[in-house]
């Protein structure tokens, strides 16, 4: 049965504060057709990707086409993936305890653009129609990062921005969070000042007191640590923001499982940063 490719565009809506104008963004985006069922092992017509002989398990070729097959082979299965650009043969590593849920991900447009890692940015650029997508192997929920580590320091991805395996949260910092240290570092000066001018005989005011307490407690907000129970991996954050945008969830969100001790995403448990 032939398949055709539709397209599709994402209008993305920017209002520029400055101009008072809206800026629409218009992103070309593979749609995700329906596919027939295929044979357990995929096979290809493009040319395979196998490095340091290194034969994947699965393979589906067009990660457009085989969309609904890749969700369905790969529900509640742990294991390594590999991205790879049938356009220039770059590659990305990762892995999930659940492969199926994480293919979820990557296919939303909302997540796609939200994050500006070289793997969301290519999927972008070029649509799924120009990916395919391995399963190098499948493993214990335990085993996924170590088998991670191995396939990315044996195969060196080119989209891998970071070659250590597991979730990039706490390992970047963003140009927000530097901008924080930087004021950071600034209160903590004008603190230590106050202190010497105290001890000197000079009055520090109650007003700049306050003032001071407010832009540190603002910056550094709540400290936490998140926990993947499946994998025992812990990532500390600053504070919750940093937190829920690695995760992926909203401040909020990340601030009731705190609060009521409850999983996010089913898998990170978030607890204060013990002082």
């Amino acid at each position: 049965m032939r398949q055709t490719l539709r397209c599709r565009h994402f209008k993305i809506i920017k209002k520029n504060k400055a101009t008072k104008m809206n800026f629409i963004h218009l992103i070309k985006y593979a749609s995700f057709a329906t596919c027939s069922k295929l044979n357990k092992n995929i096979n290809s017509g493009n040319s395979e990707v196998f490095t340091n002989n290194v034969n994947p398990i699965m393979r589906y070729p067009n990660a457009d086409l085989n969309k609904s097959k890749i969700i369905e082979d790969n529900r509640n299965k742990a294991g390594i993936y590999r991205w790879v650009n049938n356009i220039n043969n770059k590659t990305y590593i990762g892995s999930s305890t659940n492969l199926s849920e994480r293919m979820l991900d990557y296919y939303q447009s909302r997540i796609l653009l939200k994050y500006k890692t070289h793997i969301h940015n290519a999927l972008i650029k070029h649509g799924y129609l120009n990916f395919s997508l391995e399963i190098l192997e499948y493993c214990e929920k335990e085993e996924t990062i170590s088998r991670e580590q191995h396939y990315i320091d044996l195969l060196e991805p080119e989209y891998n921005i970071l070659k250590k395996a597991g979730s990039s949260l706490g390992y970047r910092h963003r140009e927000d969070t530097i901008e924080r240290m930087k004021t950071l570092h600034l209160i903590d000066e004008n603190v230590k000042n106050n202190r010497i001018k105290a001890r000197l005989g000079y009055k520090v005011s109650e007003e700049t007191r306050l003032k001071n307490s407010r832009a540190t407690t603002a910056l550094i907000g709540i400290p936490v640590v998140v926990k993947n129970i499946n994998t025992g991996q812990e990532t500390e954050y600053v504070n919750l923001t940093e937190a829920a945008k690695d995760i992926g969830v909203s401040r909020t969100a990340v601030k009731k499982a705190l609060d009521l001790n409850k999983c996010l995403k089913k898998i990170y448990v978030i607890s204060k940063k013990d002082n």
